[in-house]
């Protein structure tokens, strides 16, 4: 696949941009709706036939979503539980055995940017408990492809990014100049639209509002204890260290 360095397209952005409509030029800011599709993960987690069985009629996916509320500026991202789809007791009962005994997770609630100050805030909660993780807005090392999508009314350029293992693609649009995005992905001289991971879509955006947000909606999340992410890190280790000497005691228990 074509890919260019993202600072030799500069000047043909910038070209982009000066091109559309003069209303394009005119967005201070706006809400966007994300749906994104999760996996369960259910297959292959025993392998049983009676599991197997159980699983047979499950959805094996779901979908969550999530809102993105921004400016030139500030940039406010998190789920909107009140579009949360209802699970069925079958289903809540296969995830709570395929995740039985696994370590916990840090799970993201918030993701909160100030892009002129560079400043990043993570509101996650970790073993029920809400921490506000504190660092500085690092930056993403996009390529930018030869490839074009349409995302609702809009035409979006792509752009690359590799995380580990897995190559991510951003679709930005130009007609929107403001470099934010969803979960923690910003950076491109245009809105983020849609992710794919490894060419699937994981994260599409369903609506866009270009109402600009009043400063309430868009309020640093206040809810957790303040840490560094070194700090969080070290504070998860010793936590799954805990819960593993906890399993393996229940373990030893039950035996006896």
């Amino acid at each position: 696949m074509p890919t260019v360095n993202l600072r030799s397209l500069s000047i043909l952005l910038v070209i982009i941009i000066s091109l559309q409509p003069l209303n394009a030029q005119l967005i201070e800011g706006g809400t966007v709706t994300y749906e994104q599709v999760i996996n369960y993960g259910l297959e292959g987690v025993f392998d049983h036939p009676k599991w197997d069985a159980y699983i047979a009629d499950l959805p094996k996916s779901g979908k969550a979503i999530f809102t993105l509320t921004f400016t030139a500026e500030l940039s406010l991202y998190q789920e909107d539980i009140s579009r949360k789809e209802p699970m069925s007791q079958q289903l809540q009962g296969a995830l709570t055995k395929a995740n039985y005994g696994k370590p916990p997770k840090e799970k993201l609630r918030k993701l909160y940017y100030n892009f002129s100050k560079k400043e990043q805030l993570e509101q996650v909660e970790f073993m029920t408990r809400y921490f506000l993780i504190e660092s500085a807005v690092e930056g993403q090392d996009w390529k930018l492809t030869t490839k074009k999508k349409k995302v609702l009314d809009y035409v979006c350029m792509g752009a690359l990014i590799e995380k580990g293992n897995e190559t991510i693609t951003a679709w930005f649009t130009p007609e929107i100049p403001i470099s934010a995005g969803p979960e923690k992905f910003h950076g491109l001289p245009g809105l983020i639209l849609g992710l794919e991971r490894n060419e699937e879509v994981f994260m599409l955006a369903t609506g866009l509002d270009l109402t600009t947000p009043n400063e309430v909606d868009i309020s640093q999340p206040q809810k957790g204890q303040k840490v560094v992410r070194q700090k969080m890190e070290k504070i998860k280790v010793e936590k799954i260290k805990e819960f593993e000497a906890n399993r393996k005691a229940k373990k030893s228990r039950v035996k006896k």
